[in-house]
């Protein structure tokens, strides 16, 4: 899988363990070429058919855009993209985000959020006529598994190990519960 952060909470999860969200937790990343950044956004709103929501609402941008510009309703694109910067602002004061992250930032939210809605489509296209997204010079199917499918595999019975006799039952038991993933 190559939403590898979402394929980990989830196994997590379906193992029983708990996952917790740092809010406040900031990593410096480094940005990459300009080159390597185009070159991934397809396949980054790829990601998203693992979270069929937010793909929704992101293929929902462009006709949204394209109704209002037909209908000639210049203010009802303003009043659109001033709700995200709103949105993005309010993101950007959370946790101590001002601190990280310069206002600028949401003032470009409308900008990402075109872009993102332009690279859901020629991801789910990929996904319909391609059979998946172009990565590593092959061809990524599946950008996650479901929950539902990670505990479907957790249900089904495990060959005994070949390296020694299979644990009891009061081993098991004894065993501490899996730790907590902080994302």
């Amino acid at each position: 899988m190559l939403f590898e952060n979402l394929e980990l909470i989830r196994t997590v999860r379906a193992h029983g363990g708990t996952v917790a969200t740092e809010a406040g937790l900031y990593v410096r990343r480094l940005p990459p070429t300009t080159r390597h950044f185009c070159s991934q956004r397809t396949r980054q709103a790829y990601d998203e058919l693992a979270r069929p929501v937010r793909l929704l609402a992101a293929l929902l941008v462009l006709p949204g855009v394209v109704a209002a510009v037909a209908a000639r309703r210049p203010a009802l694109l303003a009043t659109g993209a001033a709700a995200v910067v709103a949105l993005a602002e309010a993101g950007r004061r959370r946790a101590g985000g001002r601190a990280v992250f310069p206002p600028a930032t949401a003032w470009t939210a409308p900008l990402w959020l075109l872009e993102r809605g332009v690279c859901s489509w020629l991801a789910v296209s990929q996904a319909v006529c391609l059979g998946g997204v172009r990565y590593s010079g092959g061809r990524l199917r599946r950008a996650a598994n479901s929950t539902r499918a990670l505990r479907r595999r957790l249900a089904q019975p495990q060959p005994a190990a070949r390296w020694g006799p299979a644990e009891s039952a009061e081993a098991a038991a004894s065993r501490p519960s899996p730790p907590a993933v902080r994302t």
